[in-house]
């Protein structure tokens, strides 16, 4: 950083560099960035330190020096502050884009896997002709240009393609009406991506489809941050088991307001909803048990 720091064109650059950052922060298990304020501009907030450990004040330093550069040559031409201040945003969302592609490039990646010259335009072709009519044409073309940009994201979590939200994607190309989540559109989005690599296989070879593709989703997947982990956890939980709790907790108020004490209760709604006796006293998940239900109207008696 120079002695002297363009404080306007500080803030620009935080900001400008959030989703980079942010992602900094992910990599080593962090999913926030806990510095408030900005760095070097007026009111400057204290720049924490797994900022600088984390990569994302270097980050914010990396883009700066870049926009820096790029101002130079034109901040004298430039006098309405207005004007350079707009040009500063430009330059500022330029550079960000420069350092994701020099990063895809560092990792072997593509450095602009969304373009459509070159051998995606003969694979675009290729597409053209499977297509049976203009919004079929337009989707493989989408379809295909998504896979290329999701196979190579930073802050992908996820080896597996995300068919629940193409096929949204689909239904505005096509005015199809999907189930979202549904075996049925899962299934048909599978085949269009099996369509798309099956034809850029033909065009390209296997080869550029491994390069491009196929290696990119299966190897270069983030870290979850710890939000993220416990979702997963959550949503792996069986819906049957919910709803075994729900009948146990249930039949366990019933057996109570008949007047049968809270161990018994609970030996015969183990036994009537699970098939099975409970193995574990009454005390230990009298908390659990007691829990509200649906049909828990009154308190106990």
């Amino acid at each position: 950083m120079s002695a002297v720091v363009d404080d306007r064109l500080a803030e620009l650059v935080w900001h400008g560099t959030a989703k980079l950052r942010r992602r900094a922060h992910v990599a080593v298990g962090h999913a926030h960035c806990p510095t408030r304020g900005v760095p070097y501009a007026e009111n400057e907030g204290r720049v924490h330190q797994l900022c600088r450990d984390d990569g994302c004040l270097g980050i914010m330093h990396d883009v700066y020096v870049r926009a820096i550069q790029r101002l130079g040559d034109r901040r004298e031409s430039m006098s309405p502050v207005k004007d350079r201040l707009g040009y500063a945003r430009t330059i500022v969302s330029s550079q960000v884009a420069d350092y994701e592609r020099d990063g895809r490039v560092r990792r072997g990646l593509p450095a602009k896997p969304t373009r459509n010259d070159g051998i995606a335009a003969r694979i675009n072709v290729a597409l053209d002709a499977k297509g049976v009519d203009e919004h079929q044409r337009h989707w493989f073309r989408m379809l295909f240009r998504m896979m290329r940009g999701y196979a190579c994201r930073d802050d992908r979590r996820s080896a597996v393609w995300p068919v629940d939200a193409w096929a949204g994607e689909k239904s505005g190309v096509d005015g199809g009406l999907r189930v979202i989540g549904a075996t049925a559109t899962r299934a048909e989005l599978s085949a269009d991506i099996g369509l798309v690599l099956a034809t850029a296989e033909q065009v390209a070879g296997r080869r550029w489809v491994d390069d491009a593709i196929r290696h990119p989703l299966l190897t270069f997947v983030g870290p979850m941050p710890e939000d993220s982990q416990r979702e997963l956890v959550a949503a792996e939980v069986d819906p049957l088991d919910v709803i075994a709790v729900a009948a146990l907790r249930s039949r366990f108020w019933s057996l109570l307001r008949a007047g049968v004490s809270a161990q018994e209760a609970l030996d015969r709604s183990a036994d009537e909803v699970l098939g099975h006796r409970a193995e574990c006293d009454v005390g230990d998940v009298l908390d659990d048990l007691l829990a509200p239900s649906s049909d828990q109207d009154q308190p106990i008696p």
